[in-house]
């Protein structure tokens, strides 16, 4: 099975922006959404427990939309510690502002454009003629931000062995631990 590093092409997130009040009232739309491989991100593998939990609530003002991007989904990843098989719960929310009427063509001092912002959020260009918005990619990125680097399987994990590789966690393996780095062994025979 193939990991994957993009929005599944099956995931259906389109938003009709007719369904949005243009009263200034919140529209909110749940559903659920499958993950058809882990995800790879961080550098490792993230397995998912089931399907995605998406919660998108829209509110119209000033012929822009403000989305709000709920996610919430469990995950297995290996310990940082011990490595062993450990469920994590990823939640996570991440705002968008998405703009009905032309944006301004500011450029910088380059010629290059900038985006336009509104306090610390860029503002996505909607085409006027457009009929939904496709949130698929403003979901991903929730999900992606929502995922730790590392896990622990329990508090207290003792991890592995760095000698023999035992899971300190099953018990004692009788390696000598002077807390000294095993690669640095050749050096504490020599007399200084």
């Amino acid at each position: 099975m193939k990991n994957i590093k993009a929005p599944p092409d099956e995931w259906d997130c389109g938003i009709q922006l007719s369904r949005i009040p243009k009263n200034a009232s919140p529209h909110t739309e749940a559903f659920r959404l499958d993950l058809p491989a882990p995800i790879s991100h961080w550098g490792q593998e993230y397995e998912p427990d089931g399907p995605v939990a998406v919660k998108l609530t829209f509110t119209f003002a000033n012929e822009r939309i403000l989305a709000e991007v709920s996610v919430r989904a469990a995950f297995y990843i290996p310990c940082s510690r011990c490595l062993r098989k450990t469920r994590i719960e990823a939640t996570g929310n991440l705002k968008y502002l998405f703009s009905m009427h032309p944006l301004k063509d500011a450029k910088d001092s380059d010629g290059a454009a900038i985006p336009e912002e509104d306090g610390d959020v860029d503002v996505i260009q909607v085409d006027s003629f457009q009929a939904e918005l496709d949130m698929a990619q403003c979901v991903w990125e929730a999900l992606l931000l929502s995922l730790p680097e590392r896990a622990l399987c329990r508090e207290g994990c003792k991890g592995l062995c760095p000698i023999c590789g035992h899971d300190r966690n099953d018990g004692d393996c009788g390696c000598r631990d002077d807390n000294s780095d095993p690669r640095l062994a050749a050096l504490r025979d020599v007399d200084v």
